[in-house]
């Protein structure tokens, strides 16, 4: 496989994160002449903060988000908005640049393994759109599980969270452009329900109904790649913060 080019989504533009990024981007070595370009995210907590700048940006929140339960108990953010319009605008920009596979990283990947990316070579002749090089299955739900696919180092992904480091070929963004993205526009949820109604099985019925199951998705059949922010922690740049009005 070749990777045309790294996107790395930050909205935090200083000398100290920029060095942050590339020193960790340094640690995936990756191989040799891969362009890579630090992407300005959209900072969904100024522009989205009012109704007006949701239009003037082209989107709706999903109206019907907030069902109760583990995981559906609040609405949409404008950080979380923001952080699924930034996966947008990068989809669209390297569908018009014509990219046949990318690498898209959000700002707070952190590389706890090593990546052989020789073991790549196996899907030369494999029809992928979607390659997470690192996620979390979601196992609360049903029918939630990875598929054996007969290869060596990737699997068929289930139901999973994560969205902070991810390949996707061209023929993957053509998919969601002609499929998903207008609806995606008109119901914004978050990055990491968006991709998997996409793929897999979803255990919220709306969601299978609204958006195309289309995308042939692989994972790594191991996690090499973490993340230091989280909503867990507290340290989520996209969820809710105490005091502020999100």
């Amino acid at each position: 496989m070749k990777i045309d080019k790294v996107y790395i989504i930050t909205i935090e533009h200083t000398d100290e994160n920029y060095s942050s990024l590339i020193e960790r981007l340094n640690k995936l070595k990756l191989p040799e002449g891969i362009p890579y370009q630090i992407w300005s995210g959209v900072e969904g907590r100024k522009l989205f903060k009012t109704e007006e700048g949701r239009k003037d940006y082209g989107i709706k929140f999903y109206d019907k988000w907030n069902i109760g339960g583990d995981f559906w108990d609040r609405d949409v953010t404008t950080g979380e908005a923001g952080g699924i319009s930034s996966h947008v605008e990068v989809w669209e920009d390297a569908y018009e640049n014509g990219y046949q596979n990318v690498l898209i990283i959000e700002d707070d990947f952190e590389p706890v393994g090593v990546i052989d990316w020789n073991c790549f070579d196996e899907l030369d002749d494999y029809d992928y759109d979607l390659i997470f090089l690192s996620r979390l299955l979601n196992k609360h739900h049903e029918n939630v599980y990875d598929s054996n696919v007969g290869l060596n180092h990737f699997v068929k992904p289930g139901y999973s969270y994560n969205t902070h480091i991810y390949i996707m070929s061209y023929d993957g963004i053509k998919k969601l452009k002609e499929t998903n993205l207008d609806i995606l526009r008109n119901n914004i949820i978050v990055s990491d329900e968006f991709l998997p109604a996409t793929y897999a099985w979803h255990p919220r019925q709306d969601l299978r109904a609204m958006f195309n199951q289309n995308m042939n998705a692989l994972a790594l059949n191991w996690d090499p790649i973490g993340q230091f922010r989280s909503e867990h922690n507290g340290n989520s740049s996209t969820s809710p913060l105490k005091g502020v009005d999100y």
